[in-house]
C-alpha cells in the first residue's frame, strides 16, 4: 500500500482510530487518577581512599582508580543482610527485606565515586529516613570490608555528603505523560484496527474495490434519494441526482454497438435499493425523449408498486397465465410519462414461468410498442434473473456500496454469465451525497416535478 492508500484507509475507517486514541486517553488518564502517589528520596555519599592527603599525587591517582573500578561492587552490597537489617533494625521498620529491598535502589553514575541511594514510598518522610539510614550502614559495611586484616583503620572511607531531603512532590503517576502515552498506544492501536477491520471488510465501498472484481470501472455511482427523502431523484431534471442516472444512461448507450432496446436491471442480494435504481433509469430515459416501459418481473418480491405507487395486481404473472391481456395491465404513470408492468400473480414456480414461451412473446411485443424496457428481474440468487435476463440485450448489476460484499458479486457475475446473459456493467447505489448542485429552483418540489413532467410521450398500447 502506498502513503495516500493509507490516508484514505484512515478515512474511512476513522471511527475506529478515535475511537482507540479515546479509550487510550481514558486509560491513561484513569490510571494516573488511581495510581497510588509514589515520593522519592535521594541521598549521595561520597567514597575516598583513606587518608588521601597524606598519599603522593601517584598514589591518591590510584587510589581513585581503585575506588573507581569498586563502585559498582559497593553498590551490589546495599542487598545484604547486614544492611538490611541494620535499616530496619535502626528504624524499627515493620517491613521484610524483600519489602525494604524493592524500595531501595542504589547505583554509582559512571565515572564518579558517589553512590546515590533513592528510596521510593508513599511517605515522603520515612523515604527520606530510609535513604539516609541505607547509606550510613552501606558506608559502614563498605569500610568494613575494606579494613585490611590485622589493621585498625579501613582503607576506603565513606561520607554522607547529601543527606536525603524530604520529598515535596509525588514522582508519579504522572498523570500528563500517562495519557500522552496513552494518547500515543491509541492511535497505534487504532491503525492495527483499521488496518485488520480492513483486511476483513470484504464489502466493495469504492468503484476501485468493484472493478477489482469485475475488471471494468462500474457505469456510474448514484445517491439515496434526495435531501427531503424523495427516491425518484430523476424527476427533478436539475438535481445531482439527476445527473448521476443521466451519466449511467449515457454509459449504457456506449456498451452496445447496436441500440439497448431492453435491458434487465438485477443485485446480487434482495432489496429495494435495486426497485430504485431500476425506476430512476426509466424515468431518465423516459425524460430522454424514449417510450420507455418499465416492467417489475420480480414475481417473487415485487417492490417497483411501492416505489412508484401503483395497484400490484393485476400484472405480469396474469399476462403469462392467460388470465388477462397485456394492455389491460399497462398502467400508464404520471401523464404518460412511461408505462408500467407491475408483478400481479405471484406463481408457485416463477423461474418455470418466466422461461415459458409466453414470456418470450411478451419480450418480442414489449419491444415492438416501446423505444426501451426495462426489467426489474429480482437478486440473482434465484434463477428468475438469469432466465429473464438471458432473453434481453443485457443485464446491469447494482452494487449496494458498503452493503455487497466482493464474494455476493463475484457469485452474482457467475451466475449471469453461466446463464448466457450479457453483463452490460455494474452501478454503484447508495453513495454519499457530498454536495447537491441546484440552480435556478422556484417552488417546491411537487410542483417543479409537475413542471418536468412530458404529457404529449404515451405511445398507443
Amino acid at each position: 500500500m502506498t502513503f495516500l492508500d493509507y490516508l484514505a484507509l484512515l478515512q474511512r475507517r476513522w471511527r475506529a482510530c478515535v475511537s482507540m486514541i479515546a479509550v487510550g486517553l481514558l486509560v491513561g488518564l484513569g490510571l494516573g487518577l488511581l495510581a497510588e502517589e509514589q515520593y522519592v528520596a535521594i541521598a549521595r555519599s561520597f567514597v575516598t581512599v583513606a587518608d588521601e592527603d597524606a598519599a603522593g599525587a601517584g598514589e591518591s591517582f590510584q587510589g581513585a582508580q581503585f575506588v573507581t573500578q569498586r563502585m559498582v561492587s559497593y553498590a551490589a552490597l546495599s542487598t545484604s543482610p547486614t544492611v538490611v537489617d541494620g535499616v530496619l533494625e535502626a528504624l524499627d521498620l515493620d517491613l521484610t527485606p524483600s519489602e525494604l529491598n524493592d524500595m531501595v535502589d542504589v547505583s554509582s553514575p559512571t565515572g564518579t565515586v558517589m553512590l546515590e541511594v533513592a528510596v521510593r514510598n508513599r511517605d515522603p518522610e520515612l523515604a527520606a529516613a530510609v535513604a539516609d539510614e541505607v547509606s550510613e550502614q552501606l558506608g559502614l559495611l563498605i569500610e568494613e570490608v575494606e579494613t585490611p586484616r590485622g589493621l585498625a583503620a579501613s582503607s576506603v572511607e565513606v561520607v554522607l555528603t547529601h543527606p536525603a531531603a524530604v520529598p515535596t512532590e509525588p514522582s508519579s503517576p504522572r498523570v500528563r505523560l500517562g495519557i500522552l502515552l496513552g494518547g500515543v498506544v491509541g492511535a497505534a492501536a487504532g491503525v492495527l484496527l483499521a488496518l485488520v477491520r480492513e483486511h476483513a471488510d470484504r464489502r466493495l465501498r469504492t468503484a476501485a474495490d468493484v472493478r477489482a472484481v469485475t475488471g471494468t470501472r462500474p457505469l456510474g455511482s448514484t445517491s439515496d434519494g434526495d435531501p427531503a427523502g424523495e427516491p425518484l431523484v430523476a424527476l427533478d431534471q436539475r438535481s445531482a441526482g439527476a445527473e448521476q442516472y443521466r451519466a449511467v444512461r449515457d454509459a449504457l448507450a456506449v456498451t452496445r454497438a447496436a441500440p439497448l432496446r431492453d435491458l434487465a436491471v438485477t443485485s446480487p442480494t434482495e432489496g429495494e435499493d435495486r426497485a430504485v435504481e431500476t425506476a430512476n433509469l426509466a424515468i431518465t430515459g423516459a425524460l430522454g425523449g424514449a417510450r420507455v416501459c418499465l416492467v417489475d418481473a420480480g414475481l417473487r418480491q415485487g417492490a417497483l408498486s411501492r416505489v412508484l405507487g401503483v395497484e400490484d395486481d393485476p400484472g405480469l404473472g396474469d399476462v403469462l397465465v392467460g388470465d388477462t391481456e397485456l394492455a389491460s395491465v399497462l398502467h400508464p404513470w404520471r401523464d404518460g410519462l412511461l408505462h408500467v408492468l407491475p408483478a400481479g400473480l405471484a406463481p408457485p414456480d416463477p423461474a418455470a414461468l418466466l422461461a415459458s414461451e409466453a414470456m418470450t412473446l411478451l419480450v418480442t411485443e414489449l419491444r415492438a410498442r416501446f423505444d426501451l424496457v426495462v426489467y426489474d428481474v429480482g437478486a440473482t440468487d434465484v434463477a428468475d434473473a438469469v432466465v429473464v435476463a438471458r432473453a434481453l440485450d443485457g443485464v446491469l448489476v447494482v452494487v449496494r456500496a458498503g452493503r455487497t460484499t466482493r464474494e455476493e458479486l463475484t457469485d452474482s457475475l457467475e451466475t449471469l454469465r453461466g446463464g448466457r446473459a450479457e453483463v452490460l456493467g455494474t452501478v454503484r447505489s447508495g453513495v454519499r451525497r457530498r454536495r447537491e448542485r441546484r440552480a435556478g429552483r422556484g417552488g417546491d418540489q411537487r410542483r417543479t416535478h409537475r413542471a418536468l413532467e412530458p404529457t404529449a410521450m404515451s405511445p398507443s398500447v
